[in-house]
């Protein structure tokens, strides 16, 4: 038997709406001018490494550098360095005075410089360059060396410790009558200048002055002579100075002293070399026209011969000591007899 085929029944309509319906309108689509596009990718934004660089705790390492052997807690064993090292303790302020202590201890000094009256130092902070720091004293003026070297060589224990390298600590005694001081004791003694950003004139003291403080202390610890090169007075000067007034004093036969004065402009100038100057040699110049020098008996004879001391000839074989004595005598007296006006003495003349 054959099954007979369902039939599908489809959805009614739906009625249509009603002619007094009412219709709430809730929001009315605009029509925009902007045809919209896909949004382009953005890189993700990240910092550079300057915009974002902290400043450094501690200061850039250095190698090699000039290190202040003196631990912490350690007394200096000479008193040239405590005395010099209290300066600064006075000078700069709590954390300054740390700082430059550690600065020195840890070698942060790229170079030290100390000749003649210069003492300066470069050192690494915490800043990519490092700072250059320099330490000034007064100098003493060639008057006041030439008493130095006269009240030192008048006292025996004095010029003996200085012609031996040794500074002894009751070394003041000599310049305090004279109204100067050697050793800096007094935040006034040393000027320091530094280029970083925490110096200033009201406020000079900054941990690079403690550091190169630090090391110039030290320095003069282990050789005490260097201070008098700071002072403007060189030291080879003051030991010839000193064994000159010795060999004065001296009451055996010997050299005598010939102290050469200072002149500003006149001893400090340089003389041509020798091999430029031979044409030349012996012509006087029109400068002897502008020196007013008396003619006299000098207050030491023969000095240059006694400077030299006795002749490099055996005794008794060629008196030559004897005979440059006489003609320099003989020379000398005939200048100052033949001395007068300028208009009758004869042109070129030399003695």
């Amino acid at each position: 038997m054959a099954k007979k085929a369902s039939k599908k029944t489809e959805p009614s309509p739906p009625p249509p709406p009603a002619k007094d319906r009412t219709v709430k309108v809730v929001a009315r689509p605009q029509l925009s001018g902007v045809i919209p596009t896909v949004p382009t990718r953005q890189r993700p934004q990240i910092a550079s490494f300057r915009s974002t660089k902290k400043q450094l705790v501690n200061p850039r390492r250095v190698r090699g550098g000039v290190k202040y052997k003196v631990k912490e807690g350690e007394v200096p064993k000479s008193w040239v360095t405590q005395r010099v090292i209290r300066v600064a303790e006075q000078a700069a302020d709590g954390e300054a005075f740390r700082e430059g202590l550690d600065y020195a201890r840890q070698g942060q000094t790229k170079r030290l410089t100390i000749e003649g009256t210069l003492c300066e130092a470069v050192i690494q902070g915490r800043s990519d360059k490092p700072y250059r720091t320099e330490l000034a004293l007064d100098t003493f003026e060639p008057g006041e060396q030439e008493q130095v070297i006269g009240t030192m060589g008048e006292q025996v224990r004095y010029a003996a410790k200085l012609l031996a390298g040794e500074l002894p600590s009751n070394i003041e005694d000599v310049f305090a009558p004279l109204g100067l001081k050697l050793v800096p004791t007094d935040k006034g003694d040393l000027r320091p200048k530094c280029s970083c950003s925490d110096w200033s004139e009201k406020s000079p003291w900054c941990k690079h002055a403690v550091c190169l403080t630090a090391l110039l202390a030290e320095r003069l610890g282990e050789d005490p002579m260097l201070i008098f090169g700071l002072r403007g007075m060189p030291v080879d000067d003051l030991v010839e100075g000193l064994r000159q007034r010795r060999v004065a004093g001296a009451s055996v036969v010997g050299p005598s002293p010939v102290l050469l004065p200072h002149v500003p402009g006149v001893t400090d100038a340089g003389s041509a070399p020798l091999e430029d100057s031979v044409a030349n040699f012996w012509e006087i110049g029109s400068e002897m026209d502008l020196l007013d020098t008396p003619i006299e008996p000098p207050p030491v004879s023969c000095v240059l011969l006694r400077r030299l001391g006795s002749s490099p000839f055996p005794e008794g074989w060629f008196p030559l000591v004897g005979l440059l004595a006489t003609c320099y005598d003989l020379i000398g007296r005939d200048a100052m007899e033949g001395a007068g006006p300028a208009s009758n003495a004869p042109e070129n003349d030399s003695d």
